[in-house]
């Protein structure tokens, strides 16, 4: 899979074997670049929660990925970790989440949507 920062859901690349998806990665959520700006651990919380809530009520039609990149040296200090605990006990007491990885994204994409997505890109093709 490949991280593209463009979408909130997967979508296939075009390659010349096998098959390739970019899974959503969002550089807002990640909190290197926001710590090292010197935002706190507190916003962080927030920014994520409210992003969750955005993407969780769009997806009551169809799913949608929030990838939080997260750095053990950066979020796991001590007086951030709890800001970690809260955002996600606040997303993982929602119906429905699927907190996994990038990897079983990905392979739950290529299992149930590549092709139909395929098809349909082809469509447009000139």
């Amino acid at each position: 899979h490949t991280d593209w920062m463009h979408d909130d859901q997967p979508v296939p690349i075009n390659v010349n074997s096998g098959k390739l998806v970019s899974v959503p990665y969002s550089i807002e959520l990640n909190d290197s670049p926001l710590f090292r700006v010197n935002y706190e651990a507190d916003y962080f919380a927030e920014i994520c929660k409210r992003q969750f809530d955005q993407l969780y009520k769009e997806g009551a039609e169809s799913g949608r990925v929030m990838c939080i990149a997260l750095h053990p040296f950066l979020i796991g200090q001590p007086h951030r970790i709890k800001f970690l605990d809260e955002i996600l006990s606040y997303i993982l007491a929602h119906d429905g989440v699927w907190q996994t990885t990038a990897d079983d994204i990905a392979e739950y994409y290529i299992k149930n949507y590549y092709d139909q997505a395929v098809d349909h890109a082809q469509q447009f093709k000139a």
